[in-house]
């Protein structure tokens, strides 16, 4: 197996572009397209069972309605009477059923002209009705049996649908009570123009091919727009019905009997026992999602392809400049470095380009100084092997002028004069630290130990000078530095701030801290004339940015300063940077100069 580091970069590019451009954006596609899908079906099936719940709602308020529009009949005393005439003469029999039609039947038939006929049929065979009493008598002979067995509803009963003169009616019986001995004696039959029932089936539809129906609490087909249909039972008109007879009575489920997907949604009607049907078939609904999917695909594929295109117009000028890069800088691994890349009108690729030739410029001016420092190095060591010699030439004239203040010394003792002889044991001290190895470290201790030494001289000289210490002693013994860093500061500040003002040297302070656990500031403070604030940054930045090798290179320094910067250039050599001399402050009231040395600080 191939793997992906070893392929070109047109082919790992390729890979990319198909990895995180065409295939998730098939699949993005696909899902997009099967959740789209699903999503439709559940808002179809949500809007179908709203509009199955808004058909039962119609339906519930028009029984309901029915039901409060004949609850007159029910409560009348007239018709009680009506009951209790039956050993009546026949024409008072005629008058009562008169006043029954008129006064309480044409009431209702004229606010309700879906109602076809209304009819009252006693235990006893007493009939009156709106429309015909022979049809009226043998409905009562059908339904009675059924009118305490099958009640489908408190308030009233739906019997089905009949014929009455040619024309289909949907009838519904209530039962009619004697008020004085509270026992049903009768029956109130209603029958309702059948094309109400149709109205209110389909007066709300989701498409354009709702099938919706409907069928009793027998299973038995209600309405449907298939005529043939009415009357039979569910399993034996549509045998595909079969999912609509379990106990449940409202839910969904989705037919494939015929070969197209159809969604059965279905509700039980609570004031009928019927149970609503709506049949919709899926294609309707998510056809136009099916040309949407191939404009999508069509799409998709136009823009990977476009993809395609715009990737290789980019890739193949990008891989050629890589690969030239590539052949150059085999060159300037080989030691060419003369070679140099063409100009690119490409920002990204120019850059590069240019990148490069900066790269093989600087290499080469590396190489030239490194050999340049290696010679300097040479140089260097020469020049140390002259100072030692010097040194060892000068050590002679101190060595002399020490055992010369020795014996001057024994004879200020001999003649007592004490003031005589502790400076000159004071200088003797001075001569014999001079005279030491000049590269070797010493700690800060052994150094604040000659300059203590020093000013013990001058106070002899300015009898005014005070001389003001905060060293911890335990502290400067951890800190390393070189010899004599702390006179040519001391003789600095009496020569410039002082005597050059026509002032004799008054106060000195020498403090010493840790500014943390590698790094100790010792500082020397005068009240004598400082410097400008221009010479102050002059100074501070020769002494931040001039480098070793300019050191090295650079013995020129104004004779002025020539003491601090041997100072600074002596520790810079031994100890490096952050190492070495910072003017803090300096103006009219005096200056405070730090050193900066190496320590370890120790925790206690």
């Amino acid at each position: 197996m191939v793997r992906i580091g070893k392929l070109s970069m047109q082919m790992k590019l390729a890979i990319l572009v198909l990895g995180f451009v065409c295939i998730p954006f098939l699949v993005s596609g696909m899902i997009w397209y099967e959740k789209s899908t699903q999503s439709i079906e559940n808002n179809a099936i949500h809007y179908s069972r709203q509009i199955v719940e808004q058909i039962n709602d119609n339906l519930d308020s028009y029984f309901v309605e029915l039901g409060t529009i004949t609850s007159p009949v029910l409560t009348s005393p007239l018709v009680n009477q009506f009951l209790n005439s039956k050993n009546a003469d026949t024409y008072d029999m005629y008058l009562m059923k008169r006043r029954v039609e008129n006064e309480l039947f044409l009431s209702i038939l004229s606010v309700r002209t879906d109602i076809i006929n209304l009819s009252i049929v006693s235990d006893d065979g007493l009939i009156v009705s709106s429309y015909e009493d022979r049809g009226s008598l043998e409905a009562f002979s059908e339904y009675k049996g059924k009118r305490t067995t099958n009640r489908t509803f408190k308030n009233f009963n739906i019997e089905g649908v009949r014929k009455v003169n040619s024309s289909n009616v949907l009838t519904i019986t209530r039962d009619l009570r004697d008020i004085s001995k509270n026992k049903i004696r009768a029956m109130l039959i209603i029958d309702v123009n059948y094309k109400v029932i149709p109205r209110l089936l389909e007066n709300v539809k989701l498409g354009n091919s709702d099938l919706i129906w409907a069928m009793d609490s027998e299973n038995r087909i209600i309405y449907h727009p298939d005529e043939q249909l009415w009357g039979k039972y569910v399993n034996e008109a549509v045998p595909t019905y079969a999912g609509l007879q379990g106990e449940e009575k409202d839910g969904f489920y989705i037919d494939q009997s015929s070969g197209k997907k159809k969604l059965i949604i279905y509700d039980d009607l609570k004031s009928t026992g019927w149970v609503i049907v709506d049949e919709l078939p899926l294609e309707e609904l998510i056809g136009s999602l099916m040309n949407l999917r191939y404009l999508t695909l069509a799409i998709g594929i136009i823009l990977v392809v476009l993809v395609l295109i715009a990737v290789g117009t980019f890739t193949l000028p990008l891989t050629r400049s890589l690969l030239l890069l590539q052949k150059l800088m085999r060159k300037a691994e080989d030691g060419n470095l003369d070679v140099r890349a063409p100009e690119h009108k490409g920002k990204e690729i120019g850059s590069l380009f240019g990148s490069f030739n900066n790269m093989v410029t600087e290499i080469k001016r590396l190489i030239e100084v490194v050999h340049m420092a290696e010679l300097k190095n040479k140089e260097m060591e020469v020049k140390q092997m002259e100072s030692s010699l010097l040194i060892l030439q000068s050590q002679i004239n101190p060595h002399f002028l020490y055992n010369t203040l020795e014996v001057v010394n024994s004879y200020a003792i001999e003649a007592g004069v004490r003031p005589i002889s502790k400076m000159l044991t004071s200088i003797a001290k001075m001569f014999r630290y001079n005279v030491g190895n000049p590269q070797k470290t010493v700690t800060l201790l052994e150094e604040i130990e000659h300059i203590q030494t020093y000013l013990s001289v001058q106070i002899e000289r300015y009898e005014a000078l005070v001389v003001e210490w905060d060293v911890d002693e335990g502290e400067v013994m951890q800190v390393s530095t070189v010899r004599l860093i702390l006179q040519p500061l001391v003789e600095n500040a009496f020569q410039h701030g002082y005597e050059e003002h026509d002032r004799k040297p008054e106060y000195l302070k020498i403090s010493g801290r840790f500014t943390g656990d590698r790094v100790y500031v010792i500082s020397l403070i005068d009240r004598g004339n400082g410097m400008t604030e221009a010479t102050l940054q002059r100074m501070n930045r020769l002494f931040t940015d001039v480098t070793l090798g300019q050191m090295v290179r650079e013995h020129q320094f104004q004779e002025k300063n020539i003491g601090l910067w041997n100072v600074h250039s002596r520790l810079r050599l031994t100890f490096g940077e952050p190492y070495g001399i910072y003017i803090r402050e300096s103006g009219p009231n005096g200056t405070h100069m730090d050193i900066i040395l190496p320590g370890r600080k120790r925790h206690v």
